[in-house]
């Protein structure tokens, strides 16, 4: 069988009127479908119409051969912060199903709404959850009521099969890196030649903010040797030179993080690389390791200056370990991305500005402000966001006067300047 697996076309660096990043990065789980389906026999490509700028009415001449094809409305590098706006994906859909009906949907929209998305899209299917297992099974020639993590219409009425199981990571192959052309991925910050890794999903924290609907509960790793292998391979053979440990909670896995480092370290790769964790668990130590592994940029979740909201969050760390750990990168020589959350009911001017000033006395590197999004199936759901217009001033005067500080600026290099700038102005142009 002829399979494409598609992420749709997205605006870059913003939708517009959006919070979220459309970073153009590769679509990690698209290739781990991939891996297997052609374990299975499979004739498969992947289309990134976002990393290709190919907006959706242009799509139908790449997709006619093709016997299904899926389409994801949020890559896994979007399960955490998904669109809200998915006019894009929509239309993708669209455009896809004049050419032929066998369409169908995966990613986070269809998981929390399935029946609306069915309805939306008219697909054939919609997969629930974790797509790898279950798109296999869709191109076994197998009843979709036999198919777990699906929801369908059959005669008229909408049928969810029962949820599919989580996946035993351990259990996928190496991602379908051939299908993948790195060189049109970059993080702006790191450079080109970037791809994603991933050594779990899921986390083992319970912060009341987090949108973890597409990893369930609890925290799943694979083996050191697949985490191995799959670095390796991307590096040696298809001249990966930057990438990102896409885990929710990168030290979560320590073990493995301190064996891959000391792999990473004796292989003397030109790599460089970024990973995201919480600031209680950075210690010199492990800084120094990462560091001399390749570690250029670590993200940090902080949320906010007041320990009350951390609490109220339950973040279980204090003000005091994230200014140390901002300070420990710092010493170890490692970048920091901070990132900030703003407009919960009851929050005033009084407490932004005290946020403000903890931000500019952190001093990170980066810093990325955003409105708190009540995502369906978090905790925030069911408590009051507060809508208030008067926060997008907020953050475009916050995000504005800490970039244009003249400190600031003069310590850039010309690569992070332009590519900075580029980014900044789109951050600027979604805050009304």
């Amino acid at each position: 069988m002829r399979i494409i697996l598609i992420k749709p076309y997205w605006p870059y660096p913003y939708s517009k009127g959006e919070d979220t990043y459309n970073r153009i990065w590769p679509p990690l789980c698209l290739a781990n479908c991939a891996a297997l389906l052609e374990k299975d026999g499979h004739r498969v490509a992947i289309l990134d119409a976002h990393a290709q700028r190919i907006i959706p009415n242009r799509i139908n001449r790449f997709i006619k051969e093709y016997d299904k094809i899926f389409i994801t409305s949020s890559s896994l590098d979007k399960w955490q912060s998904p669109n809200i706006d998915i006019t894009t994906f929509l239309e993708t859909v669209r455009y896809a199903k004049k050419v032929n009906d066998e369409v169908y949907i995966m990613g986070y929209h269809g998981t929390v709404k399935p029946e609306i998305i069915l309805e939306l899209t008219g697909a054939m299917a919609v997969i629930r959850g974790e797509p790898e297992y279950t798109v296999l099974e869709s191109c076994q020639k197998k009843d979709l009521s036999e198919i777990e993590g699906i929801t369908f219409k059959e005669n008229g009425k909408i049928i969810s099969t029962p949820q599919r199981e989580l996946i035993d990571l351990k259990s996928l192959p190496i991602p379908a890196y051939h299908l993948v052309n790195f060189k049109k991925y970059f993080y702006e910050i790191l450079g080109r030649n970037f791809c994603l890794f991933e050594i779990s999903r899921g986390c083992k924290f319970k912060c009341r903010f987090c949108n973890k609907v597409m990893y369930g509960d609890g925290l799943r790793v694979k083996s050191k040797e697949q985490v191995f292998e799959e670095v390796s391979l991307g590096i040696e053979k298809y001249k990966v030179r930057t990438g990102y440990f896409i885990d929710l909670d990168f030290l979560s896995s320590r073990e493995i993080v301190e064996e891959l480092c000391a792999y990473l370290i004796k292989k003397r790769y030109k790599f460089k690389w970024i990973c995201q964790t919480r600031p209680d668990l950075l210690t010199q130590g492990i800084l120094k390791i990462m560091k001399r592994a390749g570690c250029a940029l670590m993200h940090l979740g902080i949320e906010t200056g007041s320990q009350a909201v951390l609490d109220y969050f339950n973040k279980g760390i204090s003000v005091a370990t994230i200014k140390a750990a901002v300070n420990l990168c710092r010493d170890a020589g490692i970048q920091t991305l901070v990132f900030f959350l703003f407009g919960l009911s009851g929050e005033n001017k009084q407490d932004r500005e005290r946020t403000y000033k903890f931000i500019r006395e952190l001093n990170a590197d980066f810093i990325s402000l955003h409105r708190v999004i009540a995502y369906q199936g978090s905790f925030l759901q069911q408590h009051q966001v507060n809508p208030e217009r008067q926060l997008d001033k907020f953050l475009r005067y916050a995000t504005a006067s800490y970039y244009m500080r003249p400190c600031y600026l003069s310590k850039l290099n010309l690569y992070t300047f332009w590519a900075g700038a580029r980014l900044f102005a789109g951050r600027m142009r979604t805050l009304k």
